[in-house]
C-alpha cells in the first residue's frame, strides 16, 4: 500500500518524522559507492568506511535511504533499483533495528526517486560504528566487506 504523504514544514521540506507506515521488518537499504570504501590492512582487501552512514548536509541532516517495501510493491527489483551508477552495492537494515538504536525511520520522496526515505539521529562516530554492525549485505560488493 502507498505510504501517506510525509509532513512539511513552513518551507515546503519534510520534517525528521518516524513514519506510521514503515513497518518494523521492513527494509531500509543505504546504497554504498567508490567513495564508501576504505582499504583493510587485516584482509588485504576493501571494506566499508563508516563515513557510508554518515547524515546528508540538507536542511534536516538525515541518512539518505532507499525503502524496499515500497520499490517492490511498484513491481521492481530492489537489488536492481538500488544499483544505478554509481552505486556498486548496498547494505540494508530493519526498520526495526534503527528505530531500537533511537532513530526515526521517515519516508522523503523525490523526484527522481519516489522510493526515498532518511534516517534521522545522532551521527556520531560510534554510533556510525554501531550501524555497521547493524547492517548486512543487500547487493554486495566483490572483494569487499562491511
Amino acid at each position: 500500500m502507498p505510504l501517506q504523504p510525509p509532513p512539511h514544514d513552513h518551507n515546503g521540506e519534510v520534517v525528521p518524522h518516524d513514519h506510521d507506515g514503515i513497518n518494523v521488518a521492513d527494509g531500509i537499504i543505504r546504497r554504498i559507492s567508490p567513495q564508501h570504501l576504505i582499504y583493510d590492512e587485516k584482509s588485504g582487501g576493501m571494506k566499508i568506511s563508516s563515513a557510508a552512514f554518515n547524515p546528508s548536509s540538507g536542511p534536516n541532516g538525515g541518512m539518505s535511504v532507499d525503502l524496499q517495501a515500497q520499490i517492490e510493491e511498484a513491481g521492481l527489483s530492489a537489488t536492481q533499483y538500488v544499483t544505478s551508477p554509481p552505486w556498486l552495492g548496498s547494505v540494508r537494515f530493519t526498520a526495526g533495528s534503527l528505530r531500537a538504536e533511537g532513530y526515526q525511520v521517515g519516508f522523503d520522496p523525490l523526484a527522481d526517486n519516489p522510493y526515498h526515505g532518511e534516517v534521522w539521529g545522532l551521527f556520531t562516530k560510534s554510533r556510525q560504528r554501531r550501524l555497521k554492525q547493524l547492517c548486512i549485505w543487500f547487493v554486495p560488493i566483490p572483494g569487499a566487506s562491511i
